[in-house]
């Protein structure tokens, strides 16, 4: 179909703002002026924001929920509050769970300040963000009361997966309970703005991490016999950070590096179409071709990812106009996408600070997004 060097139509301009962003006006059409770049300095164009440090707040969840629906409706980049709501999906938290207005809107603003970072980088940070630590229970992981939450998440949701793309298993038992061992004794103070380690080095009792061997991955992942130690720098507050280093190493049953791999996957299906949801032979290749032409495996940064998409072909198949066909690649829309897409394909406001809708049945969007089973934050 094209490179980097073809020249966007205006269905494919379109077809850019509705998948980098929320629907495609002839206004925010005009504004652009996608048409007659080429891909590659059109996705040039989509990534330069500069990232926008949104943090919901208010009294309650709903006034939380209804200032960030506000907010994006009127962004400015898209695509920040795009990945925004992928990162949040990938690392996904509930309030139900946290009861937390404050911890949560802290864990949204970092996602919108990392949102086109470095992915590595934000794995880090996620690990000891107070919503987080309260979310998957890192609060409750005590030296003589392990917990292992969060461990099996930053390995099934937040960097591995559960399989690899030939659906070998990607981690043992073992290993989280090896993770589990580093975050044991963290806590974070009641406002939620600092995290420290109880009681490291001080008292024998207290709950920081076991001292003595701490491995992963012995001999397996394409780590060595004996595995990969995460207390080479001693112990204490670094191993947090060391696991994660350990994590990005690992390699699939093809030698290739699994965070890379799966992080490229989900942002293809997400950006393009499902079918990458459950990759064969020939998707799988796209995957490798966007991480090698990204250097994803090893800058791990997330703006140079999407741009290897925004200009692959991968991201223009159902750019064109109907009639679509059997073959047609589709996507779905998220219903936050589906609800904000349409508002401001039709230039619809909220009213109050709880964003009705007038008309209708007058219920506030995030009434709507319940029914549609989706809710913010939640």
């Amino acid at each position: 179909m094209g490179d980097e060097n073809t020249i966007l139509t205006e269905a494919d301009a379109r077809h850019v703002l509705r998948r980098s962003g929320f629907a495609a006006t002839r206004k925010e059409l005009d504004r652009a002026k996608l048409v007659g770049l080429t891909r590659s300095q059109a996705a040039d164009e989509l990534l330069d924001f500069k990232p926008k440090r949104l943090k919901p707040g208010g009294s309650s969840y709903e006034a939380a929920h209804a200032k960030w629906l506000k907010t994006v409706l009127r962004f400015r980049s898209p695509l920040q509050a795009k990945l925004v709501f992928f990162l949040h999906d990938h690392f996904s938290t509930s309030f139900s769970a946290v009861q937390n207005v404050k911890l949560m809107g802290q864990q949204i603003q970092l996602l919108h300040t990392q949102a086109k970072g470095n992915f590595k980088d934000l794995v880090k940070a996620i690990g000891l963000d107070p919503a987080m630590m309260e979310m998957l229970d890192t609060v409750r992981n005590r030296k003589f009361i392990p917990n292992e939450n969060y461990g099996r998440e930053l390995c099934e949701l937040f960097t591995l997966g559960v399989f690899d793309l030939a659906g070998n298993p990607n981690y043992a038992q073992e290993d989280i309970v090896q993770i589990a061992r580093a975050f044991t004794g963290w806590l974070h103070y009641s406002n939620g703005k600092k995290v420290r380690l109880e009681g490291f080095f001080h008292d024998t009792t207290a709950e920081y991490p076991e001292r003595g061997p701490k491995v992963l991955f012995d001999g397996v992942h394409g780590f060595p016999a004996g595995g990969a130690s995460f207390t080479v720098g001693g112990e204490g507050e670094n191993e947090i950070d060391e696991v994660v280093e350990i994590l990005f190493q690992h390699t699939d049953t093809d030698g290739e590096n699994t965070v890379a791999r799966r992080t490229a996957q989900r942002l293809i299906e997400f950006f393009a179409h499902g079918a990458y949801a459950n990759p064969g032979a020939p998707e799988i290749a796209v995957i490798d071709q966007i991480v090698a032409d990204s250097g994803f495996d090893s800058n791990w940064e997330i703006a140079s990812l999407c741009r290897a998409i925004f200009v692959h072909d991968v991201f223009f198949e159902t750019s064109q106009p109907a009639p679509f066909g059997a073959s047609t690649r589709k996507s779905v829309k998220w219903p936050v996408d589906f609800m904000i897409s349409t508002m401001r394909l039709l230039g619809m406001k909220g009213k109050s600070r709880f964003q009705f809708l007038p008309g209708g049945s007058y219920f506030p969007i995030g009434t709507h997004l319940t029914n549609m089973g989706q809710r913010l934050m939640d």
